[in-house]
This record gives C-alpha cells, sequence and structure tokens, in this order.
C-alpha cells in the first residue's frame, strides 16, 4: 500500500508513529524556551558581575594613582585623575602627618539604570613624599 506521496505509510513504532501518538501537544517547546529563557537570565548576570568587578578594579586603581599623586603634593594630576572618572564618582583624600589616605566611591548600575546600584569603593595609603 503506498500513500498519495509515493511513500509507503508509517511502520508502527517508527518517529513519525510515535510523535502522533505522545501526547504531549508540543510541551517540548514550551520548556525549551523556559531553557533559553534561563540560559539568557544566567548570561546577564554574569556580564553584570563581570562589569561590576571591573568597574571595582578601576576604582581601586583610581584611588592608587591618586594616593600616590597626593602623596607628591601634585593636585594638577590629581584634578586629572578624577575627571575620568564618571560624574558620580565621589573622591575623598585625608592628609595625615606621614600619608595620604584616599577613597573613591561611586555607584554603577550594572544591569541598567531602572534597577538599584551597587555602590563601590577603593581605598588606598601612599607614604608623604
Amino acid at each position: 500500500m503506498m500513500t498519495r506521496r509515493g511513500l509507503p505509510p508509517a511502520r508502527a513504532g517508527s518517529i513519525a508513529d510515535r510523535s502522533n501518538r505522545s501526547g504531549e501537544g508540543g510541551w517540548v517547546t514550551v520548556e525549551m524556551a523556559l531553557a533559553a529563557l534561563g540560559v539568557g537570565a544566567a548570561l546577564v548576570g554574569c556580564i553584570g558581575g563581570f562589569s561590576a568587578g571591573l568597574a571595582q578594579l578601576r576604582c581601586e586603581d583610581a584611588a592608587a594613582e591618586i594616593a600616590r599623586q597626593a602623596a607628591r603634593d601634585d593636585r594638577v594630576a590629581v584634578d586629572a585623575i578624577a575627571e575620568r572618572l564618571p560624574t558620580d564618582a565621589v573622591v575623598k583624600v585625608e592628609s595625615r602627618p606621614s600619608q595620604v589616605h584616599v577613597t573613591v566611591v561611586m555607584d554603577m548600575h550594572a544591569w541598567g539604570e531602572w534597577l538599584p546600584a551597587i555602590t563601590l569603593t577603593g581605598e588606598a595609603d601612599a607614604q608623604m613624599e
């Protein structure tokens, strides 16, 4: 017996026969869509965490650079470094008798402006020259 297309009918137990009898009705598609959303959310979380880590390093590096320049009493260099930081960054320089302590605090929106910001802090000390 041949079908209209000239192909033999599906045998019992074949893939075509099983797909028609499964009764799942598209649940595999829904599961794959949910899995894809989960993978996408995990990827966004990883990228945001990586960005926050890089911003933390930038904050600590800026504090160290500012501390070195402030210990040399080079205000022009301190201002130049502070200008390269984001506009919401706060730089606090404390001069002590033998050293300088610098704190740089900035907020980072890792996943968008509409979510709460992550506050990053970098601190450094340098001996006066």
